[in-house]
């Protein structure tokens, strides 16, 4: 789903924040963010990446991954502990509320949702033509990879 944080509609801006939640996800983040940034580079979109762990076992390894990835592309870690809130829903919110860019994108990690389908999904809402707009399997065209 990708939508503006509190703005109303305005010039065409390029910018594009995505939120991806995780819970033991570091085998994905390496590709993840590889191909999310090679489209967002082909599609002349501006991009930052979120990533918001909740603690696991993998963990520590999600953190390595990103502090790599670091050096290459813009992408940040939020790690919350088992003392603060956890789940999928409250890491989605965190994440809009630290995007730095007003169009947020959230996807998950495991690759199920294409990385270079962010733009497309993404452009409406770039373009103002919509305030909001959802990546669906269950439309023309629309499909689950490895299914």
């Amino acid at each position: 789903a990708v939508g503006r944080r509190g703005e109303r509609m305005a010039a065409k801006r390029r910018e594009l924040s995505v939120i991806v939640p995780t819970y033991d996800e570091y085998e994905n983040i390496k590709e993840l963010c590889t191909r999310l940034f090679k489209a967002a580079e082909e599609a002349k979109l501006r991009m930052e990446l979120l990533v918001v762990d909740d603690e696991s076992k993998g963990t520590e390894a999600t953190i390595k991954i990103v502090k790599e990835l670091q050096k290459k592309y813009p992408i940040r870690i939020h790690v919350r502990d088992k003392s603060q809130e956890r789940g999928l829903s409250s890491a989605v919110l965190l994440g809009f509320a630290k995007a730095r860019y007003g169009t947020v994108l959230c996807m998950d990690a495991d690759l199920q949702h294409e990385p270079e389908s962010v733009p497309n999904v993404a452009k409406p809402v770039l373009n103002n033509q919509a305030e909001f707009s959802v990546g669906s399997r269950n439309v023309p065209g629309g499909g689950v990879a490895a299914w």
